[in-house]
């Protein structure tokens, strides 16, 4: 039987399949099943009508591949689609890399390389399910896919009818407060150059902060750490290790103020490592460059939802050659 958190978000999956007319009649959809909210991703394509969904799975950190199954395939017999979609937990069948007209750029999926790309049918399309400028050269072979004329093409996330984007203040204020900070009447730095550093100001002023320092400088760092309370770490494009001799000291930093703790949503940091140098690290596991350390599914369930089905929408109109105005083509 759903529980009532299934129940929220397939409510949320077919109001939002109807408002963005999502219709995937006839083509068939290579995917992943992943863990919590990624467990719905097959039934989205499933509920847009897909003609056939292979969703691939593994072990991993985030779940065991028989538990993930058994919980997508739950939901999937209640609805009446147990036969749309058909499970996977091993290497990615060339052949169903053939047949498929979607492949998703999913976790459980990547890398989309030659070695996979190279069985695919004419006229495939990859929605990367996030935006163009968030891709990660590891995750799809951009060059091969032009050679093949492969289409691709991100989500804009912020459009009028989806404005996912505006999430980022919410989980920057969540992950503050489950740090352990009021952010009323807090000085934060906000360790950023880019629109997620934006947000997250933005979120921490609107609540009260005393103060918000934004920036990138490690001079202006250094000259305003002695009464801060927190850093929020989310520098997208930041590739350096933070923490390290030659960058962002956190010896340093602390030996001028002992109490501020790091909240990091983008970054490279050795959890254990540093774990023993700050008062507070969080979350309390490491940090990766360009990688969320809590997706916008920390949050809630509107943001990813409504993510993967315009990811989809995407998908559909590259193979309908149709207008589609969150659609960003590479």
């Amino acid at each position: 039987m759903s529980t009532l958190k299934d129940k929220r978000v397939l409510h949320r999956i077919k109001r939002k399949v109807e408002e963005l007319k999502l219709d995937l009649t006839g083509y068939t959809v290579l995917t992943e099943v992943g863990s919590a909210l990624y467990n719905f991703t097959p039934v989205i394509a499933a509920l847009a009508n897909a003609k056939k969904v292979y969703a691939y799975t593994r072990d991993s950190k985030y779940g065991l591949a028989e538990n993930i199954i058994g919980n997508c395939s739950r939901v999937l017999k209640e609805l009446k689609l147990t036969s749309k979609v058909s499970f996977h937990s091993n290497k990615v069948d060339r052949f169903h890399i053939g047949e498929a007209d979607i492949i998703t750029n999913s976790g459980f999926l990547r890398p989309l390389g030659k070695e996979k790309l190279k069985y695919t049918k004419e006229n495939v399309v990859i929605p990367l399910m996030y935006e163009k400028w968030e891709l990660r050269e590891s995750d799809v072979d951009i060059d091969y896919c032009k050679e093949r004329m492969i289409k691709v093409a991100g989500t804009w996330e912020n459009h009028p009818d989806l404005m996912v984007f505006e999430h980022v203040g919410s989980l920057a204020l969540k992950m503050a407060l489950n740090a352990g900070y009021e952010i009323y009447n807090n000085k934060i730095i906000v360790w950023s150059d880019d629109h997620f550093g934006e947000l997250a100001e933005r979120a921490f002023l609107n609540v009260g902060a005393k103060e918000t320092i934004l920036t990138t400088d490690e001079r202006i760092l250094y000259e305003s750490i002695d009464d801060v309370d927190f850093i929020f770490i989310c520098d997208y494009d930041e590739q350096k290790e933070y923490g390290t001799n030659s960058f962002f000291n956190f010896t340093k930093l602390q030996s001028i103020n002992s109490h501020f703790g790091i909240v990091h949503l983008y970054g490279k940091i050795d959890f254990a490592k540093n774990k023993d140098v700050l008062a507070n690290v969080f979350p309390q596991f490491d940090g990766h460059a360009s990688l969320m350390s809590h997706t916008l599914g920390y949050v809630g369930i509107n943001p990813i939802i409504d993510l993967q089905i315009a990811g989809f929408k995407v998908a559909e109109s590259l193979l309908k050659n149709s207008e589609c105005e969150f659609s960003q083509l590479i």
